[in-house]
């Protein structure tokens, strides 16, 4: 069997009931990675009897056992460590990769070897027999390289992560996964990697995540830790260690995906009316500063949120709306493009429509974890 110069790197805590299916779907690749590399964070479930049982049949796997519990960006870093390959896929226990995955992100590496990752159409799942919602973004009709400033336009706010293939020594040079943005370790490490390295968007549905009480994604929490967490983003996008990728962060609006946390964490800070700290916050729709302006319980808040409610800020916000809808623009026509190429026929054609329209219905009431598509 051919094996891929890669490494699949998967946490586990208490997800006995979801290895097999998550271990079988990289061990069943076509093209097979070159080791599993599996942390289990002193599970009390049985997992590690699953996941002696797949070692012991699976020479690739190499299983670490951790004694007490790490967490989940602890294990993924120590992973990232170890990993031998030139690229690694970051799997979740409770999640899988659809079949072609490796070998269709392997074939896209070795025509595209200067692209920092690879990322394929996500989709989501409320349970083990739940409907499946594709996360398509409309990037591209055929597997496309994005350069950076191209990445920078076209991703709105998050990349989907339940099928994505990144470079060892990007991810590792990002930082990996940064601890202190928790939940948020993942989106800010791929985005940094693509907007450095720029990014292959492959335009089929290769990952599922599983939505579940003990998922990582829907244990995240609001409020004051959420602000802290927050936070602790904007001292890395302008920390001098990120100072590359920040004016994309800002070009895109990317942080603004996490709500008006992110304008009460910038209003702690003591340069919170710096142009850089302000550029940082300027992706809401007008609505939200109106709304923070008038109502929220901090001072601080309504004054920092009022400050986008005038010229120039105003005019920026403006621009970008008119670059979103730009953008949703671009999004229409490759739909359409590919709306042209559905199953001849009108009965074809609206059947198509009609599925695509559901997809997009079910995401839109939440099927998805808020914040990221994992």
């Amino acid at each position: 069997m051919r094996t891929a110069d890669l490494s699949v790197v998967m946490a586990n805590r208490n997800h006995a009931r979801l290895l097999p299916r998550a271990l079988d779907a990289v061990l069943s690749q076509s093209l097979s990675p070159r080791e599993v590399v599996v942390i289990d964070d002193a599970s009390t479930d049985d997992s590690l009897r699953v996941l002696e049982r797949y070692a012991a049949k699976h020479p690739s796997i190499r299983l670490i056992r951790n004694e007490c519990q790490r967490g989940v960006t602890v294990n993924y870093n120590r992973g990232f460590a170890l990993a031998t390959g030139k690229y690694v896929l970051p799997g979740a226990a409770d999640d899988y990769v659809l079949p072609g995955f490796v070998a269709k992100a392997m074939r896209e590496f070795e025509r595209h070897p200067h692209a920092g990752l690879c990322v394929a159409h996500g989709s989501c799942t409320d349970g083990d027999d739940g409907p499946l919602v594709v996360n398509d973004p409309g990037w591209c009709n055929a597997p496309t390289y994005f350069a950076p400033d191209e990445v920078c336009r076209r991703v709105w706010h998050t990349l989907p992560v339940s099928a994505i293939v990144v470079r060892t020594d990007a991810i590792r040079d990002a930082g990996g996964y940064r601890s202190e943005l928790a939940w948020y370790s993942d989106w800010f490490a791929f985005l940094v990697v693509a907007f450095r390295l720029g990014a292959v968007h492959i335009p089929e549905t290769l990952g599922v995540h599983v939505l579940h009480r003990g998922s990582y994604a829907t244990n995240s929490h609001p409020g004051a830790e959420n602000v802290r967490i927050l936070s602790s983003l904007l001292d890395l996008l302008l920390s001098p260690e990120y100072a590359d990728v920040a004016p994309y962060f800002r070009r895109n609006g990317a942080a603004c995906h996490f709500g008006p946390d992110l304008v009460r964490a910038a209003a702690l800070r003591p340069d919170r009316h710096d142009a850089s700290v302000l550029g940082l916050l300027a992706g809401f729709a007008p609505d939200v500063y109106e709304s923070l302006a008038a109502s929220d319980e901090d001072p601080a808040v309504r004054e920092l949120a009022g400050v986008f409610l005038q010229d120039p800020w105003r005019e920026v916000i403006a621009r970008r709306a008119d670059l979103e809808a730009e953008n949703r623009r671009l999004v229409e026509e490759i739909q359409l493009t590919r709306l042209r190429a559905a199953p001849p026929g009108l009965l074809g054609k609206v059947q198509w429509a009609g599925g695509m329209i559901r997809r997009r219905l079910r995401t839109a009431v939440g099927l998805h974890p808020a914040g990221r598509f994992r």
